[in-house]
């Protein structure tokens, strides 16, 4: 092959046998072109395409690399190979590949493939900005770039304008659209953002930004199931994301559905074994399901890879009947010795005040006990005083407005049953009863009642919860009713009646009463000293700030019996009390009584709950799956000596 006329005649039959699917015989052709033809620019691609066919992708780089030498436009060849690693699951030379295609010819598209992989590292904020710093740079997108700069200066009027004079021009805009969700989200629009995230996937299917954005949005807005959903699309999109794995994991035990969970955080795991966050929210998970075994493993997993985990240790303490060995305080005890983060150390201090305890070690107990509580106290803002004010405001508006309210127009379900009361009161103990019956389920402590609360509270941008109750006419009050049980029904399967147990409902029995008038409250009691000093010995996750010293605690439970015994008074024989000690010293008899009252007929195994399998998420979880016992009643006795703060509230219980 001396010269041009017999290379492209070589060619040509190197085409001639490719058509005639001679695959082989058309790579010794091309190869013999390419010995006299090293720069044949045809050959070197016709060649990369038939590796490409004959799934030999490193052969198929080689030569797409020898074609980027000899040309000036190499996008062809950039796409080529980008897609190339892809195949072989090169993410890290793809990624390298992509970002210098998106260099040398800079595109929507790209920056959009960018973004992507900056979502597969689980960086959300170079997500952002990928997409960003195109549209910054770019002449056709400057009316984004403004309303970008305007976003980032917090003139959010300003960008939302900038956002819709683009879609004035092109209603099919996907940054557009998708900016302008972002600017919803963030002022808290999230009906208006969910649409347009909406309205931007069913244009871009494929645009994993856009999966998150919407499931993270679901989730602002407490959309448990639509947000499972959103992320489930984003992992079909995106297998190995561990943000949405991690996410739909969430998700999937925050709508009870434990098994689902599990096997995502296993998920997870393969990913990386050595996260200890996962294997504590797997932990949690089995301890809901009373996998006793498998939750205690999880969190030993957790502890093996941080050794400074203080919710490790407390998770442990936090299965009540866990026994720490020697081994285990001394590493607590040395631990707290080093640099931890706070909350690390409080959840230690809290675990190692309940390995005293075990111990019956009862005075280096409260001295830990004491520590932690006194390093929480000062992270929560909390004034008993302010509590104590809006109780009496409460009781105050009820009272005074008692003709003017009303109770006749709401949502006639008989199907809630409400468990109130104060943390570690026995509420639990009541659920596990009740939910034993084959008329009724426990759910969860949902949190459903303080969102209709809240939404009441912001309509007419007034700001004053009661006042807007007084103005709700018949139609509002029976659609917050019915709300609720839509809201609710995620977490139901389908019997007679369910329990709702969050305990911080107790301040909001006179909204309860207007939207579901037929439901059933049950005051869950117990003795002032052991429920207060329970209280004190507990790290909540979340909420519960007045638990964290003696004195709140005990002018909080003050509080609760004044507001109690005017819903009472309010209600009459609407609400059923059920003292803890009761139960324990006469079982039968009082669980009987809690059946009357919810019109029912006893059953036996409501007297066995303790052999239920039904997932308990709170922590008295473990003790709810075994028979009633005595030991706890009276049990501040042992730490009388440090419970003076507390005996001056409650000076009966002085000897």
């Amino acid at each position: 092959m001396s010269d041009s006329n017999n290379a492209q005649s070589a060619f040509e039959n190197a085409l001639k046998l490719l058509k005639d699917n001679n695959l082989n015989e058309a790579i010794e052709q091309l190869n013999e072109i390419l010995k006299v033809h090293p720069t044949h620019i045809d050959s070197l691609d016709l060649l990369g395409a038939i590796f490409i066919k004959l799934n030999k992708p490193d052969e198929a780089l080689a030569a797409i690399d020898k074609s980027i030498d000899l040309v000036k436009d190499i996008k062809k060849y950039l796409e080529m190979k980008y897609k190339l690693y892809i195949y072989k699951g090169d993410t890290k030379n793809a990624f390298e590949c992509l970002k210098l295609l998106h260099k040398k010819y800079p595109s929507i598209s790209t920056a959009r493939e960018i973004s992507n992989h900056y979502l597969d590292l689980d960086d959300q904020e170079q997500a952002d900005e990928a997409i960003q710093d195109f549209l910054e740079s770019d002449k056709t997108y400057s009316e984004l770039y403004k309303g970008i700069r305007h976003a980032k200066a917090g003139r959010n009027a300003e960008a939302e304008r900038a956002y819709k004079n683009i879609l004035k021009k092109d209603k099919d805009n996907v940054d557009a659209l998708r900016l302008l969700g972002l600017l919803a989200t963030q002022n808290k629009k999230y009906l208006v953002a969910e649409k347009l995230f909406i309205r931007a996937i069913h244009l871009s299917p494929y645009f994993k930004l856009l999966w998150d954005n919407l499931a993270k949005c679901y989730r602002l807005q407490n959309k448990l199931t639509e947000a499972k959903k959103a992320f489930t699309n984003l992992l079909k999109l995106d297998p190995d994301n561990f943000e949405a794995i991690g996410a739909s994991a969430t998700m999937s035990i925050r709508l009870g559905q434990y098994k689902d969970g599990i096997n995502l955080y296993k998920q997870l795991l393969k990913v990386n074994d050595k996260n200890p966050r996962v294997y504590l929210s797997m932990g949690h998970a089995y301890k809901t399901l009373g996998e006793r075994s498998n939750s205690e493993n999880a969190y030993h997993k957790a502890i093996k890879q941080f050794p400074l985990c203080g919710e490790g240790y407390w998770s442990l303490a936090n299965l009540k009947t866990y026994k720490f060995s020697d081994k285990e305080i001394l590493s607590m005890e040395k631990a707290l010795k080093e640099e931890m983060h706070e909350v690390e150390k409080i959840q230690m201090l809290f675990a190692l005040g309940k390995a005293y305890e075990s111990n019956k070690d009862f005075k280096r107990s409260f001295e830990s006990y004491k520590e932690g509580n006194w390093l929480q106290r000062k992270t929560v803002e909390y004034n008993a005083q302010d509590n104590s004010n809006s109780i009496d405001k409460i009781i105050n508006f009820f009272d005074k407005n008692k003709k003017n309210l009303n109770f006749e127009s709401g949502f006639k379900s008989n199907e809630p049953i409400f468990v109130l009361g104060l943390p570690r009161a026995g509420s639990t103990l009541l659920e596990q009863i009740l939910a034993s019956h084959s008329k009724i389920e426990g759910t969860q402590e949902l949190g459903n009642i303080m969102t209709i609360g809240r939404r009441i509270r912001t309509s007419n941008n007034s700001e004053d919860y009661l006042n807007n109750l007084l103005n709700l006419d018949d139609k509002s009050i029976k659609s917050h009713g019915k709300s609720y049980l839509d809201e609710t029904q995620w977490a139901r399967e389908g019997k007679d009646f369910f329990i709702d147990k969050m305990p911080n409902n107790f301040p909001h029995i006179g909204l309860i009463k207007m939207i579901l008038p037929n439901a059933k409250i049950i005051d869950a009691r117990r003795n002032p000293m052991d429920g207060c000093f329970s209280c004190f010995k507990q790290y909540f996750a979340k909420g519960q700030h007045f638990t964290y010293d003696l004195d709140d605690i005990a002018r909080y439970y003050k509080d609760y019996e004044k507001i109690m015994a005017f819903w009472n008074s309010y209600f009459p024989g609407s609400i059923h009390t059920v003292l803890y000690e009761d139960v324990i010293q006469d079982s039968e008899n009082q669980v009987r009584k809690m059946i009357d009252f919810l019109d029912l007929d006893f059953e036996e195994s409501c007297l066995s709950f303790y052999k239920s399998s039904r997932p308990v998420k709170t922590a008295s979880s473990e003790q709810v799956r075994q028979p009633i016992y005595k030991s706890a009643m009276n049990y501040w006795k042992h730490f009388e000596g440090d419970l003076s703060e507390l005996i001056n509230h409650f000076p009966e219980y002085e000897q």
